[in-house]
């Protein structure tokens, strides 16, 4: 009987692109399921969609798959953070000193509260205060998401995005500090404690701005075609990603350093604002249940009292400073407390910076990743809610 050599052999698991489209469409499906059965967020329904097909319960989609994805679930992050840049104007908030030191505020006083919460638990120096930098920084791509959803536009929805950003960039610093730290701690020598978190933040903005300059010289060569222009900034920021990731850079950095200078250095506004919404919808799904499906429930039990105290307290403070601090910013005391419930969403790609304290050492980097991502199981599910409650509840959302 002749051989159906013709047949192929039968694959271990899920490509690339048959993987890229079952999230897709489970996302998509799995967020209508949980919108009808309670009344949250899309970003939640795809959190919990992840989290369900992902390594830790069904596992359609293991690990190995998700690794694969990673270059795609940047370009997608990089997306967000360069729609994040692109609403902030930095000149006018130098102008605006009041929000500017607000967000200072909020940051280190919640980077002061995690870090002595966490050596009360026990937690050693350097992994309080790496915790306690990624806890400055609000999520961008569950803000921008939200605000979108609900159609929010206001004081508050305004505000929110822009201390966002802040948070996002003392939130990358604290954590650089900590790695230079972390070289010392580990006799890595000088120029890795030194040099390494100055190369990350200052060779990422300056990439940033790079791509930039790019963007308004080809720009203005392009003349008025709005298409033309989509293409291009799809393509540089692409590139941007490719090119962080080739020279050991930091995209999330280079793409909020991009997205804000594009803007600002752009007084004839040669760049055309493009209407992303296209493409940020598809690429959304595919980060939040992405994010799920990287959520792992191993070590929540053994950490839960730790979790719920950096939830509680990180949650606290940040309330009680907006809301203390709603006066001195335009807001009535009511607004101001929701800008604090508004912050809640622990930005769940900073993980990215936890990965790359364990390439260089590994143990550390295990012990981080289990605190890290135990408190992500969290509040990736629970901080779309309190952002869009706050949204609704301040009458800045339209549906």
């Amino acid at each position: 009987m002749p051989t159906l050599n013709f047949l192929p052999d039968l694959p271990d698991g899920l490509n690339f692109l048959t993987a890229a489209g079952l999230i897709l469409i489970a996302g998509i499906f799995g967020s209508r399921l949980a919108a009808r059965m309670l009344p949250v967020p899309a970003i939640t329904g795809y959190v919990l969609t992840g989290l369900l097909i992902g390594p830790a319960a069904l596992n359609l989609v293991d690990a190995t798959i998700l690794d694969k994805l990673g270059l795609l679930v940047d370009l997608a992050l990089g997306l967000v953070l360069f729609e994040l840049g692109r609403r902030v104007d930095y000149q006018w908030l130098l102008r605006e000193k009041r929000l500017l030191a607000t967000g200072v505020v909020i940051s280190l006083a919640t980077f002061a509260a995690l870090y002595w919460m966490l050596t009360q638990f026990g937690f050693g120096k350097l992994i309080a205060s790496m915790v306690a930098a990624i806890g400055m920084a609000t999520s961008p791509a569950v803000a921008l998401n939200v605000v979108r959803e609900v159609k929010a536009e206001g004081q508050l929805s305004e505000r929110m995005l822009n201390i966002v950003a802040i948070g996002n960039v003392l939130a990358f610093v604290g954590f650089s500090m900590g790695l230079s730290a972390l070289h010392l701690e580990y006799q890595a020598g000088w120029r890795s404690y030194v040099l390494h978190p100055l190369y990350l933040f200052f060779g990422s903005a300056a990439l940033g701005w790079l791509a930039s300059r790019l963007l308004i010289w080809l720009g203005q060569w392009l003349g008025r075609d709005r298409q033309a222009h989509l293409i291009l900034m799809l393509a540089l920021i692409a590139a941007t990603v490719g090119v962080a990731t080739m020279f050991k850079l930091s995209a999330l950095i280079a793409l909020l350093a991009f997205g804000i200078a594009s803007r600002s250095r752009d007084p004839r506004r040669i760049v055309i604002e493009p209407d992303l919404s296209q493409f940020t919808s598809l690429l959304y799904v595919l980060l939040f249940v992405f994010a799920g499906a990287r959520l792992e429930l191993t070590h929540l039990r053994e950490l839960a009292p730790v979790v719920f105290a950096f939830i509680a307290l990180r949650l606290t403070v940040t309330v009680l400073l907006t809301t203390s601090l709603a006066g001195i910013n335009g807001m009535t005391l009511r607004k101001g407390a929701l800008l604090g419930v508004a912050l809640v969403p622990l930005s769940g790609f900073k993980i990215v910076l936890v990965q790359q304290a364990a390439v260089f050492y590994p143990q550390f980097g295990a012990q981080l990743s289990a605190l890290m991502v135990s408190i992500l199981v969290i509040l990736e599910i629970i901080g779309p809610i309190c952002t869009r409650f706050a949204l609704v509840a301040s009458g800045e959302a339209k549906t």
